[in-house]
């Protein structure tokens, strides 16, 4: 990218993919990218959510499997393993949550900081952006989602030769379905356990 300006047109339309992958294996890899792409617009909070689960779980259950081989024996291994594993993937649910408003506060706090040179004031915004982020993590989960799916979407069809005002213009209108697909089908799952 060497002598290429931030304000020239082939900057703002360069695609993510390495210059290295062409031919057979960027078309495997950007293959690959356009399934995820579509798995995060329309599945991506549920992708997430899982992923959280299971990687934090198996942590859980490593560190339950230790433990409780230590003291029990492999009884206490497998029952550790497994309440390790359930508790880790619980504690990993939460961390998405907290996750989303750690990231909202501190965004807040920078903007907030850079805006006023007020730290206290910043402090106090991330504060509450950090509460409000954790209130609203499952929509802004869905939109994030939905976004970052149509960033990777709109990457790939440039890299097939889509031009890129199409690319946007595809990438946008299946981001925007994607997040209502999530929201629709969060809504639905509220509404039967409210039953």
């Amino acid at each position: 990218m060497s002598g290429m300006s931030l304000a020239s047109s082939a900057f703002a339309t360069r695609s993510f993919f390495p210059d290295a992958l062409s031919g057979f294996s960027g078309a495997v890899f950007a293959i690959i990218l356009l399934g995820l792409s579509l798995a995060l617009m329309f599945y991506g909070r549920s992708i997430i959510k899982g992923l959280a689960f299971l990687v934090v779980g198996f942590s859980g259950a490593a560190f339950g499997l230790a433990v409780g081989g230590v003291f029990l024996g492999v009884i206490g291994a497998i029952i550790g393993g497994v309440l390790g594993f359930l508790l880790g993937g619980a504690v990993g649910l939460l961390l998405v949550n907290v996750g989303m408003g750690l990231a909202l506060g501190y965004f807040g706090y920078l903007a907030t900081r850079d805006l006023t040179n007020v730290f206290v004031l910043a402090v106090v915004v991330g504060i509450i952006l950090f509460f409000v982020g954790v209130a609203i993590s499952s929509k802004l989960l869905e939109l994030v989602t939905a976004v970052l799916g149509g960033v990777i979407l709109d990457g790939v069809l440039v890299f097939f030769g889509v031009s890129p005002l199409y690319a946007g213009v595809i990438s946008l209108v299946l981001a925007a379905v994607g997040f209502y697909v999530q929201f629709r089908k969060r809504c639905r799952g509220e509404r039967w356990r409210q039953m």
